[in-house]
């Protein structure tokens, strides 16, 4: 009977919730937004997201400009750093798009500062989440030369507990101070216009990047002078590549036994054969001797290593010299001290380096400049140590080939398609401050990785010339070395290259790369494609490096010189002269391809 009353009482229960939820849903609409798992605004927002992403993508800004309408007013409590990113983001996007060039810096501070507001510094969020909206709005005040709001919220930021401990807000408040005390040097110092390109007088280059404090403060400046160099070490020795460390292995072999002899730009003086194992370095090295080490006297130096202008007369330097000492304040001080705890940090963040050494130079300390590259060049996977530290010492210390040199080489390792390094090696190379054996190692990586223009292939087949020249003037003195004695005639025969292509390590570098060469630069579809192009110089280079190659029997050299015979003599005579002094390297492998 007990039993029999709960159960009735248990139902009674049941259905009153239910007469209740029944009479909720007919005189409160909104309480069925609360029922399911999961509220129907949450998903209509969610949807609004969804709709403004795909808007925006389409950039349908008519269209997104109504759906984030709606979504601000549905949101106006939303904290989620992520959610209100979408929000803010597009709507500085339609501010741009709307008002195009003209675009008031004002709106864009306000949407910064309600952004901020709305994250707060809720603890629960991670210091990146926190912190990266008040950076991007520090980078915007910089951006738009609004030095004085940027150091502002510098301030604030560096009140912050967890300051110390982040290396992205070390670079920012670093590019700070450093936009602070170059807008306090003399206006006729600094350079303006983002695109100006301003030369110093007598200058040695041309062609310039230039890169002021402005275009210096986010991770874009260091992306813009990387760009033309990306390709990584694993997209050259991939799938597509026989080998993946012989190259570097070869180069490695070829720096330690490299022939370094004395060659001159008219000819090349060899050794005897019994000397050739104990060649001396003849190149330039100066060793850390810098007498010119300071950029008052520096020529063509890059602007945008140095966004500086140098003023010429003695009268201006001297006055400058005197006041540049006084200029290095407190401002200089924190951006170096700043700029450095972001490239010390762990991990490191290389962005950093460029800027630092632009203040390092612009403090006078060329080296210091290079004891800071000195120490990163070899920890990090991108090239721009190198290129600063190569710059430098070109600048700075021209004379010393060998680490020019070995800068040049290091760049090409880690990206092989640099054809500027490779242009660099090829003018020293023909100044007689590189070795001939050393810039074909060079040349032979470049196109290991890139399918390079008509000159790289006419360099890549001069050096094979040259290299079986040597050769001779080897085997010429060993025969004529006794000039006093009883002539004598002799029928030799003797091998054109090097023992140290065909031999151990290297020999078989150059055994895979030109069984690979085959199908990467002479196979028959890329002749055909090469021939329809009609670039004949092109055609002529290449057939000259297979002559050498895979000598004067290749299908690829035969079907050029046919095609020369009957279009340009000129260049039929080049390909003459390879084909009469062809190396053939192939033929010289113990076993053929």
């Amino acid at each position: 009977m007990t039993i029999r009353r709960n159960v009735n009482d248990d139902y009674s229960i049941a259905s009153r919730d239910r007469l209740e939820r029944i009479i909720l849903t007919i005189t409160k609409p909104s309480y069925t937004l609360a029922l399911g798992f999961e509220s129907l605004r949450v998903q209509n927002r969610s949807r609004l997201r969804r709709l403004l992403r795909k808007l925006v993508r389409q950039h349908n800004w008519k269209e997104a400009s109504g759906v984030l309408s709606v979504l601000l007013k549905g949101t106006g409590k939303d904290r989620s750093p992520a959610k209100n990113r979408t929000k803010y983001w597009v709507t500085m996007e339609l501010l741009k798009h709307i008002n195009g060039e003209c675009i008031n810096p004002t709106k864009i501070l306000r949407i910064y500062e309600i952004w901020m507001k709305k994250i707060g510094l809720s603890k629960k969020w991670s210091i990146k989440d926190r912190f990266m909206v008040r950076l991007e709005f520090i980078l915007f005040c910089l951006t738009q030369g609004n030095v004085e709001d940027a150091h502002q919220a510098v301030i604030c930021l560096m009140q912050e507990r967890e300051f110390g401990s982040d290396p992205i807000s070390n670079m920012v408040v670093g590019l700070t101070f450093y936009q602070l005390w170059y807008s306090a040097i003399p206006k006729e110092m600094q350079l303006k216009d983002l695109d100006e390109s301003f030369t110093p007088l007598h200058s040695e280059m041309s062609g310039t990047i230039f890169n002021t404090p402005k275009n210096s403060v986010g991770h874009d400046a260091v992306d813009i002078h990387e760009a033309d160099s990306s390709i990584k070490e694993k997209d050259i020795h991939g799938a597509d590549s026989p080998f993946h460390c012989d190259s570097y292995t070869s180069i490695m072999l070829e720096k330690d036994n490299a022939l370094d002899q004395s060659f001159k730009r008219q000819g090349f003086y060899m050794n005897t054969v019994k000397e050739s194992g104990q060649e001396k370095s003849s190149f330039s090295n100066h060793g850390d001797d810098m007498p010119h080490a300071s950029i008052f006297y520096a020529h063509g130096l890059d602007s945008w290593l140095l966004p500086l202008r140098l003023l010429r007369t003695s009268e201006n330097l001297e006055a400058f010299t005197y006041l540049h000492k006084e200029k290095l304040n407190d401002y200089y001080k924190n951006a170096v001290k700043y700029l450095r705890l972001a490239l010390y940090s762990t991990p490191p963040l290389f962005e950093a380096v460029l800027p630092l050494i632009q203040m390092l130079l612009l403090g006078d300390q060329v080296k210091e400049a290079l004891n800071e590259l000195e120490k990163f060049v070899c920890n990090s996977d991108t090239t721009l140590p190198l290129r600063l530290k190569a710059s430098l010492l070109e600048q700075f210390n021209s004379k010393n080939y060998v680490k020019i040199s070995a800068c040049f080489e290091d760049i090409l390792k880690k990206d092989p398609t640099c054809s500027h390094s490779l242009a660099r090696l090829v003018s020293l190379h023909q100044n007689g401050d590189y070795s001939t054996e050393q810039l074909l190692e060079m040349i032979a990586l470049h196109l290991d990785a890139t399918y390079a223009e008509c000159n790289t292939w006419k360099e890549f087949a001069a050096c094979f010339l040259k290299l079986s020249e040597c050769e001779e003037d080897r085997m010429s003195m060993c025969l004529d070395g006794n000039e006093d004695g009883p002539k004598q005639s002799y029928s030799i025969r003797f091998n054109r290259i090097p023992k140290n292509l065909t031999d151990g390590i290297l020999g078989k570098s150059w055994r895979f790369r030109c069984k690979w060469w085959l199908t990467r630069h002479f196979s028959r579809s890329i002749l055909n494609s090469e021939f329809a192009a009609g670039d004949l110089q092109l055609l002529t280079y290449k057939a000259a490096s297979a002559s050498h190659l895979y000598g004067i029997e290749s299908e690829y050299v035969a079907k050029v010189y046919a095609c020369l015979e009957n279009k340009n003599k000129d260049l039929l005579l080049f390909l003459q002269m390879h084909m009469q002094n062809s190396v053939g390297l192939c033929k010289n492998f113990d076993k053929n391809l």
